[in-house]
């Protein structure tokens, strides 16, 4: 068995038919039948039902059919990581990310770019939103990903947008508006807000200051400020108050016994969301940066 021999499998398979099939492979129809013939031997079963008007694949050949794709592609992958390898490709690369950005699927990205590239050394720095724009401006971190809410007044800052987070309303048990199935900003401003903000920074700076404002019209009143998710969703659990957080932060707690999430939507109904980029110095010439936006681009764990 060789790649070969799955491609041609792979292409009868999908057009039910050895002409068409050596047609798309540039090959003869005979030599295309001689080869399956040979990967039939060499499995020990039959692959095809076939006569000279009709071709379907058999109980094996359709199991063989999705590994016979999944060999392919794996193959390619790893074709892919040794080309990578072999550039030599070396180097640095500070990356920072928004608090509770680690509950997405970041982690894959990062181990299948260290994979791809094993000589760029990673370093990660996890920080709030504002934070990680000084890391850039003074040089401490390459490039970061974070909300895009604060990227006014930050200069010579390259922004690639990478996606849109729906925005959840986080309740605790028993809470007057925690049998919906949805809430706008307006249902909430009245309510006692917990964020996930540094102590001493400035009301106006706080994301969900902004958000609140600009999407609902009122300035929240905030009792309780945290750096870490967690202890936002410890101390709403716990009735102190309601929290505002993007999908990829609470995606792991839909299930809790002791929070309500539930999505926040527009008054037309679609979803509130808050969009996520990718941001370095545009004077960075940092060669490592570029290897990871490609990576992202073609790798999409951004879920």
């Amino acid at each position: 068995m060789n790649l070969k021999q799955l491609e041609y499998f792979i292409a009868v398979a999908e057009l039910l038919s050895f002409t068409k099939a050596a047609k798309k492979c540039y090959i003869s129809q005979t030599a295309i039948t001689l080869q399956i013939q040979s990967l039939e031997k060499r499995l020990g079963v039959s692959l095809f039902i076939r006569d000279k008007h009709h071709v379907e694949l058999t109980a094996a050949g359709k199991v063989y059919l999705n590994e016979a794709r999944a060999i392919l592609i794996r193959a390619e992958e790893a074709a892919k990581l040794a080309r990578t390898a072999s550039e030599g490709v070396t180097g640095e690369l500070s990356v920072g990310f928004i608090r509770g950005y680690e509950q997405s699927r970041f982690s894959e990205t990062l181990r299948t770019f260290r994979e791809a590239y094993p000589n760029i050394s990673l370093h990660l720095i996890r920080d709030n939103m504002s934070a990680l724009y000084h890391h850039l401006e003074d040089n401490s971190c390459d490039i970061v990903l974070n909300l895009s809410l604060a990227a006014q007044g930050y200069e010579n800052m390259t922004h690639r947008f990478l996606k849109r987070f729906p925005l959840m309303a986080v309740l605790y048990p028993g809470h007057p508006l925690s049998g919906h199935n949805h809430l706008s900003y307006q249902d909430l401003a009245q309510e006692d807000f917990i964020i996930m903000q540094p102590h001493g920074r400035a009301t106006d700076e706080a994301e969900e200051v902004l958000l609140c404002y600009n999407r609902g019209g009122f300035i929240p009143h905030i009792i309780s400020r945290d750096r870490e998710v967690q202890t936002v969703l410890l101390e709403v659990s716990a009735g102190f108050g309601i929290a505002i957080l993007p999908e990829y932060a609470v995606r792991y707690y839909y299930n809790a016994r002791n929070l309500i999430i539930l999505p926040l939507l527009r008054s037309d109904g679609t979803p509130e969301e808050v969009d996520f980029e990718i941001i370095w110095k545009t004077e960075n010439s940092n060669p490592s940066i570029e290897k990871l936006l490609q990576w992202m681009e073609t790798h999409d764990y951004t879920e």
